[in-house]
């Protein structure tokens, strides 16, 4: 006998077809389930990828505001005018990398009066590691401008200033940016 569906009752179907139709919404339905579960589980995997993103947009941030940091630490670090005066002769020589060993002699030289002979190659390689991740020529005088203002008196602050002058004018003329740092350093020095 066929099965008629009416309420909660399963009666006979008179035929075979009915029971092809009653498969097939089944299998719909199935299918339909299985279409719905997929389209949910892209959902989840899309929102974890974009999650995923956020947190590694927000490490290469905290990367990038720690390197800062810790770029900037050792010009923090340091506290002896005479350290801080190297460390910007070497910003100055970084303007213009080849002739850096130049710059060196020029800058033990001029430092050998201030500077004990035994700790001056110690003093130019911190100088030249210091200076290794300044952007600019004038950051370090910003950084030193209270150091330098209340440890030296005008004549030594002249003489930092003409050491800057030789050290820029090594290898020929000096850059547009050693010339920028050396008007900031007399701004900064002598007014």
């Amino acid at each position: 006998m066929p099965v008629i569906i009416t309420g909660f009752k399963l009666k006979n179907l008179k035929s075979g077809v009915d029971r092809m139709a009653l498969i097939g919404i089944l299998v719909m339905a199935i299918g339909a389930a299985a279409v719905w579960y997929w389209r949910l589980k892209m959902v989840r995997e899309a929102g974890s990828e974009i999650i995923d993103t956020v947190e590694k947009m927000r490490g290469a941030y905290k990367r990038r505001a720690f390197r800062k940091k810790a770029e900037v630490a050792p010009i923090a670090s340091i506290r002896d005018p005479a350290i801080a005066a190297v460390a910007f002769f070497m910003c100055l020589a970084n303007e213009k990398p080849m002739y850096l060993d130049a710059a060196k002699k020029v800058v033990r030289e001029k430092m050998k009066d201030i500077i004990s002979p035994a700790d001056m190659e110690e003093i130019i390689v911190f100088g030249e590691w210091a200076s290794r991740n300044v952007v600019n020529p004038e950051d370090p005088i910003r950084r030193f401008r209270d150091l330098w203002a209340n440890a030296l008196d005008f004549d030594e602050r002249r003489q930092l200033i003409d050491i800057a002058e030789e050290v820029s004018q090594v290898g020929g003329g000096k850059t547009s940016e050693q010339e920028n740092a050396l008007q900031a350093l007399r701004r900064t020095l002598l007014n």
